[in-house]
């Protein structure tokens, strides 16, 4: 009699281990929560040039010209922008018999090689808050000398506002579909066990103090108004993707 007992009892014991690494019933769902919001930054870029015989004489006509459109700039805008000028190139210019067989070989500066004159020039971007700007500003740059210009981008300064937006619709999403998914299932849908949006980004706000800001001079205004050009910019898309799992409660 011990020993039928003895595997009962085993066998009771080893269910119940079973029943202990069972996972209690879940629902897992994912869902896209997604927020529209008016950008609040835009970036016009363009391409300061300059020419002449020597390197120098190229430098300053380049110099000049990046100092003329920033006033403008900053008298349209009244000084509220950012500009960002990083990269400076010198390019010498020589004829073009000195190109017809090189195949890219170094040449030394003599005969048909020789330096003729030098091509300075310098990318520029500008950011500023003002939206409704950005076409007029993009005209006035090209009036004064600017080169290659364009509105490159809207975009928000703070995108953690519009993440959030996103999040909640995109937890309410998913709450409707656990809901309905244990509704069908003739279960009832218990607490939220886990979210992942896979970014591990830390979606609280930080409140910063003022830092104050010196407003420049104005500059004086250019010799005629420039040409309004109105842009409309669509929203921005915020995108949040969430995986959601709850427990079922029996």
């Amino acid at each position: 009699m011990s020993k039928p007992l003895f595997a009962i009892l085993l066998g009771l014991s080893a269910t119940g281990a079973l029943a202990q690494t069972v996972p209690p019933p879940q629902i897992q769902v994912t869902a896209t929560g997604i927020a529209k919001t008016s950008p609040d930054r835009v970036t016009v870029a363009y391409q300061v040039r300059g020419e002449g015989t020597t390197s120098d004489e190229a430098t300053a006509k380049a110099r000049d010209s990046a100092k003329a459109i920033r006033t403008g700039a900053e008298g349209l805008l009244r000084g509220d922008m950012e500009l960002h000028a990083s990269d400076f190139d010198i390019a010498p210019v020589r004829s073009r018999e000195c190109n017809r067989d090189g195949y890219g070989q170094a040449q030394l500066s003599t005969g048909p090689c020789a330096i003729l004159g030098y091509v300075v020039t310098m990318p520029v971007s500008i950011d500023t808050p003002r939206i409704a700007d950005a076409g007029t500003l993009a005209g006035l740059i090209g009036r004064l000398g600017g080169l290659q210009v364009g509105v490159r981008g809207y975009w928000l300064s703070d995108d953690r506002p519009a993440r959030q937006q996103a999040m909640r619709t995109a937890l309410a999403s998913a709450k409707a579909q656990a809901q309905l998914i244990a509704e069908g299932s003739g279960a009832r849908l218990g607490r939220l066990l886990r979210v992942d949006d896979g970014t591990n980004r830390d979606m609280a706000i930080v409140v910063t103090g003022a830092r104050a800001r010196v407003t420049p001079p104005p500059p004086p205004p250019p010799a005629a108004p420039p040409i309004q050009i109105d842009l409309s910019p669509a929203p921005i898309r915020t995108n949040v993707n969430v995986t959601v799992v709850y427990a079922i409660d029996q």
